[in-house]
């Protein structure tokens, strides 16, 4: 397929050019660059249609500083590609061009996926594991619970500490969810299960804990045998807490 350049101009703002490669393939460059300075790769397939596509140079790149996809990166990535509206196989990100008029849309889209998926060397392990808490909570506020629903509600008792959980769930009998990615926050979870024992009041108690991260075993088990409610992972910590409210 000849590409006219011109009429993908007019569906795009971005100055680009193309650099014609060998087999009708065009190699698009798009002005943006990672922040080691190599230019992003992405390129215009155009046999039996056009499809934009970075040929796994992103992960490629990656790679290139030691940088492991670990199980709570593979997490934020899926998200970024589905954000993006575009794909991920076999290392590729791809997205499909279906007419002219949509390359525009299908480049800003592709050089976003490209540069956000880029920015996952940035994060530390510790600010990956992170986005676990935050994942919770945006599970629970989009959830049939979410009127129910308190965030980082502060709770006194009746021995003047305070009581810290993530997820203040109303109830006949109110529900504290708490969020542990690692060994710090497992500590303060504990403490904070020992004043709801303390309190004088009766609430009840889930503990989620991140199965990916390196929380030491001792301090698992330890929240495991206070929790009411311990749960391994966040994948279906709604539909958990549902049936622990219910039973």
């Amino acid at each position: 397929m000849i590409v006219n350049e011109s009429l993908l101009r007019q569906s795009v703002c971005k100055q680009f050019s193309l650099e014609e490669l060998d087999g009708g393939d065009y190699l698009i460059h798009t002005d943006m660059y990672f922040d080691d300075g190599d230019e992003l790769h992405i390129v215009l397939k155009t046999e039996g249609g056009m499809m934009l596509s970075d040929e796994g140079h992103t992960m490629m790149w990656l790679s290139y500083d030691g940088f492991k996809i670990t199980p709570a990166r593979e997490r934020i990535l899926n998200r970024i590609i589905g954000q993006n509206n575009v794909s991920f196989e076999d290392g590729r990100i791809t997205a499909d061009v279906k007419t002219v008029d949509d390359f525009g849309s299908s480049l800003s889209s592709m050089v976003q996926a490209v540069m956000q998926v880029a920015d996952l060397r940035r994060l530390s392990h510790a600010n990956v594991a992170s986005t676990f808490v935050e994942d919770i909570l945006a599970a629970f506020l989009s959830s049939s619970l979410k009127d129910r629903c308190q965030i980082k509600k502060r709770i006194p008792s009746k021995t003047g500490d305070v009581i810290e959980p993530d997820v203040y769930i109303e109830s006949e009998l109110p529900v504290l969810v708490f969020g542990v990615n690692n060994t710090e926050k497992a500590k303060e979870v504990f403490i904070n299960l020992m004043f709801v024992r303390d309190s004088g009041y009766r609430y009840r108690t889930v503990v989620v804990i991140d199965d990916d991260a390196d929380v030491p075993a001792k301090d698992c088990r330890r929240l495991i045998n206070t929790a009411d409610r311990p749960i391994l992972g966040k994948d279906d910590v709604v539909s958990i807490t549902e049936e622990f409210i219910s039973a």
